[in-house]
């Protein structure tokens, strides 16, 4: 059975933010709401640097484990320490259990 880490490790809050979208005049604009707060234990996994248009984006990957939620989504926001991060892909249900989440997440940061 799948066991993350001591419950008590579950310390970083995060504010968990739903997405969604409307169009306004031809364009798709997204808006967030906010759902409520979520404890769980956040991961670094590395980052990675690329150049595009002679601009260089930073990746951040991570990942949050934290108590199961059926409303979690991909496009979602967790807002962790004031950094929003983006879940990336469909949240991992810890071996269809229904009691642990894995979310993978990029950090959204600004550009051009």
């Amino acid at each position: 059975m799948y066991k993350p880490a001591n419950v008590r490790e579950f310390v970083t809050p995060a504010v968990h933010k739903k997405a969604t979208a409307e169009t306004v005049d031809n364009r798709t604009v997204k808006t967030y709401t906010e759902v409520g707060t979520v404890r769980g234990k956040f991961k670094q996994k590395g980052t990675a640097e690329t150049t595009a248009n002679g601009l260089t984006i930073i990746n951040e990957k991570t990942t949050f484990i934290t108590w199961y939620k059926a409303d979690f989504a991909a496009a979602d926001i967790l807002t962790i320490g004031g950094v929003d991060f983006e879940i990336v892909g469909n949240p991992e249900n810890v071996e269809m259990r229904s009691r642990y989440s894995v979310l993978t997440l990029e950090r959204i940061s600004g550009g051009a």
